[in-house]
């Protein structure tokens, strides 16, 4: 993007040099400012691209969100139906048993492997 101009300036031979070197500054400000623009241009264009990319990600985000919000419904409404019913209350609260038993389990192996992995437990 060079725009250096050649041409003499008008005055005379006294002021030719002056002009010249001042016409060499002026094309040397102006290529400095458009490499300056280029990469402004660059980085103008990346932002944009990165922009494009967040969108594309939280919609992917709003639409696991929607999905599992529907799933959560579906399973609250299912719950519902299966404690109306008498017999499946029992069902339920053997379900809520199994779960905090696993739960208690997987906390006693957690704590239990830790210890193990503990070097001043080995004195």
């Amino acid at each position: 993007m060079s725009r250096r101009n050649n041409r003499t300036p008008l005055g005379g031979d006294a002021g030719h040099g002056e002009a010249f070197e001042l016409e060499q500054q002026n094309n040397e400000h102006l290529d400095s400012l458009a490499a300056k623009v280029t990469a402004l241009h660059s980085v103008s264009l990346n932002i944009h691209d990165d922009v494009n990319d967040q969108n594309r990600m939280l919609d992917g985000t709003g639409d696991t969100f929607s999905r599992f919000g529907n799933m959560f419904d579906r399973t609250r409404n299912q719950l519902t139906h299966t404690l109306a019913t008498a017999n499946s209350r029992y069902l339920c609260y053997l379900t809520l048993i199994l779960v905090f038993g696993v739960f208690s389990l997987y906390y006693i192996a957690k704590n239990l492997l830790t210890r193990s992995n503990d070097p001043s437990d080995l004195n």
